[in-house]
């Protein structure tokens, strides 16, 4: 009888975590299993929604180089603002209404997400912290809705490598410049076929703006530490947001 039980809740577990939904761990014990430092519940585990998150964030991040949306606020223009930007909406439903806040999006033929704010951590994302998730994360200032490329880079993705071989679609790239004016870290959006999207980092004010080049092009800039190749130091690598990472 036992066996038999234990065989059906084996098989209703894998009906859950094939829909893309996981139980949450009772309050005394934690349900971060990965130990990555965001709650289970608050990452997708079905491919189909990992594809369709990564697809969705990769045509918004693209649709900021041909319309900038209306909203993406300007002070919020920058390396790190693009990612956020495009993470948060990714999320978002796709109502009638959110459409109408873009001038132009790529078609997306992946299922539309509605998982935003998410579960247990609500709006607060980002984690600045390293650890496994703990219940006051959010109020400790650990989980946050807002931080930098450095912390978008160290906490919330994952390291892939320095070749893109393993990256697709939707995955991140991330330099360092330790010279910069401002942060020393920048980030761009890998949209596969060898093509990046990426903010300049200034403000809109200053000139700031949004480009779309290939790996070949960066490969050819006239500073090197632009460009992504294994032997460039300045170039840490193609990474993947963790609520995504296998």
């Amino acid at each position: 009888m036992k066996n038999r039980a234990s065989r059906r809740w084996r098989r209703l577990l894998g009906l859950i975590l094939a829909a893309g939904l996981v139980l949450a761990a009772p309050s005394s014990n934690l349900a971060d299993l990965d130990q990555d430092g965001y709650p289970d519940v608050a990452e997708f585990h079905s491919i189909t929604q990992r594809e369709a998150f990564l697809e969705w964030f990769a045509a918004i991040a693209e649709a900021q180089f041909t319309a900038p949306s209306p909203a993406w606020p300007p002070q919020e223009q920058d390396c790190a603002g693009l990612l956020r930007f495009a993470f948060f909406e990714a999320l978002k439903p796709k109502t009638a209404a959110w459409f109408q806040k873009f001038p132009y999006l790529p078609r997306v033929a992946a299922p539309p997400l509605s998982a935003y704010p998410l579960p247990l951590i609500g709006r607060s994302v980002f984690r600045v912290e390293p650890g496994a998730y703990r219940p006051d994360d959010v109020q400790a200032g650990r989980l946050v809705g807002r931080t930098s490329a450095m912390y978008l880079m160290r906490y919330s993705s994952v390291f892939l490598g320095r070749t893109p071989e393993k990256a697709r679609r939707g995955d991140l790239l991330f330099f360092v410049r330790p010279l910069a004016r401002g942060s020393a870290y920048h980030s761009m959006v890998y949209l596969g076929n060898n093509l990046v999207v990426y903010h300049t980092g200034y403000a809109p004010s200053e000139g700031g703006e949004v480009r779309m080049v290939s790996l070949e092009t960066l490969n050819k800039h006239p500073q090197k530490y632009w460009h992504p190749r294994p032997d460039n130091p300045h170039f840490l690598g193609f990474y993947r947001w963790k609520i995504v990472s296998y």
